[in-house]
């Protein structure tokens, strides 16, 4: 009876959201810039890091994406060569231009990284 119950457990985490591969709190990644460093949207929200700079792009407007990454410059692959000091996502970011291959090319430097 319980290794049903597990298995329906494991079936429904499987069928809900996707779990975030879990970052360590001090991994530079997911280190918060100084504040006065923190990106700031043209709408005013603040970005402390880059995992949380991949995790807004579920709900970033257009507009506001496009607003800074355009053809020819990217503010978001600036912040992470300039704050983070990342020049290999940087390099990455400066040539994405979708909000989900973006997300997804953050994500897969993080899962590098921990491997």
């Amino acid at each position: 009876m319980k290794k049903e119950a597990n298995a329906d457990q494991k079936v429904k985490r499987a069928r809900g959201r996707p779990r975030k591969h879990p970052l360590p709190k001090d991994h530079p990644l997911r280190k918060d810039a100084p504040q006065e460093n923190f990106f700031v949207l043209c709408n005013g929200k603040p970005v402390r890091n880059v995992k949380e700079l991949a995790d807004i792009m579920d709900g970033i407007e257009d507009h506001v994406f496009s607003h800074h990454v355009r053809p020819e410059h990217n503010d978001f692959a600036v912040w992470v060569k300039d704050i983070f000091k990342d020049v290999e996502l940087a390099e990455k970011l400066s040539e994405t231009k979708d909000k989900k291959h973006f997300q997804l090319v953050i994500y897969k430097h993080i899962a590098h990284k921990l491997w």
